[in-house]
């Protein structure tokens, strides 16, 4: 992790490594998994529906 360089970045580095455990253990928590055990995007998600993305990409292939 970066050397935090404001305030607001060290006290959110801070919460970070005080409650890592928790984040993992949250984040793992809200993962789905196929049978072969690798994390996978359900086709339910509304984030797969983001175009946000796809549009960013887009800009980027031009640079």
């Amino acid at each position: 992790m970066p050397i935090p360089q404001k305030k607001e970045d060290t006290i959110f580095a801070d919460f970070v490594n005080k409650n890592k455990d928790i984040i993992y253990k949250m984040a793992k928590a809200n993962t789905v998994f196929n049978e072969a055990g690798l994390t996978v995007i359900p086709k339910d998600d509304p984030w797969r529906d983001e175009i946000e993305w796809d549009e960013k990409y887009k800009d980027l292939k031009k640079k």
